[in-house]
């Protein structure tokens, strides 16, 4: 067994990604107020985790461990307000069309993975979320593509006239499944 070579461990290594290198690329089913712009709101996130169940399976009197489903944690990101509330405005309009509770307590915003319509409504509440992992020089170290997302839960936003603070919320959204993907 070769011996710890300090130099070969730093050439690997390469400085590690930083966790304050990263970018989310929003795709909204609603108008995008702010378009691009959005992605500068981010205050914080992480990238998704996911995890294979244990299925256990006796078999001649020993438990034999396999796996079994694989579930994805739900992704929280939390975003500065711009000045004209646009984002919460953005976002507060997409869950309103998952869920029209001001008109008629109605959940027809179409199905949750349906076509767009000939008349240009998006008929869907699911879409596409992308978070980027981005190294020293911002150049794209991996992509996290988050398929069938919508936002499950959005924050309280605190005020408080002692702070000179940014306002800030959470939005928690839930998705089908990630993937991975160098670019």
């Amino acid at each position: 067994m070769a011996g710890f070579d300090l130099n070969s461990f730093k050439s690997s290594f390469d400085g590690g990604a930083r966790a304050y290198l990263f970018m989310w690329q929003p795709d909204l089913p609603v108008q995008n107020t702010l378009g691009d712009a959005t992605s500068y709101l981010v205050k914080s996130s992480s990238l998704p985790g996911d995890t294979v169940d244990e299925i256990i399976v006796t078999w001649q009197g020993a438990d034999y461990k396999m796996a079994g489903r694989r579930t994805f944690d739900v992704w929280n990101v939390s975003l500065n307000v711009d000045r004209n509330s646009a984002i919460r405005k953005d976002l507060d309009a997409w869950m309103a069309k998952i869920h029209k509770i001001d008109t008629s307590n109605d959940y027809s915003y179409g199905t949750p993975g349906a076509e767009a319509s000939p008349t240009g409504d998006v008929g869907t509440y699911f879409s596409q979320q992308k978070m980027q992992l981005l190294g020293y020089s911002g150049e794209v170290i991996t992509t996290v593509t988050l398929y069938g997302a919508w936002p499950s839960a959005i924050s309280e936003m605190a005020l408080d006239y002692q702070s000179i603070d940014v306002a800030t919320f959470d939005v928690t959204f839930t998705y089908q499944y990630h993937e991975f993907a160098d670019v």
